[in-house]
């Protein structure tokens, strides 16, 4: 009997022992909100700074951007840094500009990983807009900080050019890495689910609480009840996109990027650019995040 209690006493001392480290370890890093509210602040301030230096810190060496212009991914901090010296040099037109960032959300989908989504708006000296847009974004948690791993942000374009004769769409990458397989279907049953406006099948890509960030819809559609709701197509619509890009991040997590394509009844057509995160789930990818707007 004395015997059984000190085994009893052992296994309630390791088990507290434990709890309090898990306790501890969660209380000793930041919530998800206070993060994104750092990184945002840090960004915005060497944004307004004009700080092209300052700005390409707050992404990790190997990161990605995706934005409306250019129409091509920026990759790597390098490039990030010269995509930036770029806007904030005489003649652009983002010269002495400031830039507004608001969160709608912003969680961790891993130990390491967060999202975040919101909107932006860049103003000039007058205050008057010069651009504003939705954004969809991944970061990594390094030393007490989130750096963007992948940034997917899309402005509101108000003239569209329909035109077909500069459009082009190149292939999709090939891979052998883990999982791409499944981003591949992924994709391909978007694309068949949008030209089939299927709604039902189309919200079942996403994960129970996806977070839908598109050009086509007003703000940023939280779950999956709520994506097929607000889902719309026109009439002859018909959808295409091509990978890009893509980069498994372990814990069941990926993400990929490329280009998408609508062209209507009419020959008209559209070009735009998406970055997307993934959670694998047995055989299939499903959508954490989709962020994806216009190019053009």
């Amino acid at each position: 009997m004395k015997k059984s209690y000190l085994i009893v006493l052992t296994v309630l001392f390791a088990f507290n022992c434990t709890q309090k480290k898990q306790k501890n370890e969660t209380e000793s890093k930041p919530l998800a909100e206070t993060l994104m509210a750092e990184s945002i602040q840090r960004f915005t301030t060497a944004w307004n700074q004009g700080n092209a230096v300052e700005i390409s810190k707050e992404f990790t060496a190997d990161a990605i951007r995706i934005i409306s212009n250019p129409q091509s991914p920026i990759e790597g901090q390098e490039s990030i840094l010269k995509a930036f010296e770029d806007t904030f040099s005489e003649g652009s037109e983002l010269k002495n500009s400031r830039i507004e960032v608001t969160v709608t959300d912003a969680r961790s989908v891993s130990e390491d990983i967060y999202l975040g989504a919101g909107n932006f708006t860049i103003l000039n000296q007058q205050n008057e807009i010069l651009e504003q847009g939705k954004w969809g974004n991944v970061f990594k948690f390094d030393n007490g900080q989130i750096k963007y791993l992948m940034e997917s942000a899309h402005r509101e374009l108000k003239d569209v050019d329909t035109s077909v004769a500069e459009i082009t769409l190149k292939n999709s990458i090939t891979s052998e890495a883990l999982h791409f397989d499944k981003i591949v279907r992924s994709i391909e049953n978007y694309i068949s689910n949008y030209n089939s406006k299927n709604s039902d099948g189309l919200s079942m890509l996403f994960t129970e609480d996806g977070i839908q960030n598109v050009n086509s819809k007003n703000g940023i559609v939280m779950g999956r009840q709520q994506i097929k709701q607000t889902e719309s197509y026109s009439d002859g619509s018909v959808l295409n996109a091509t990978i890009l890009g893509y980069r498994y991040l372990d814990n069941n997590l990926a993400i990929a990027y490329g280009k998408w394509t609508a062209s209507g009844e009419d020959n008209s057509i559209v070009i735009g650019q998406w970055g997307n995160l993934f959670k694998i789930e047995g055989e299939k990818a499903l959508l954490i995040m989709e962020s994806a707007g216009l190019s053009r």
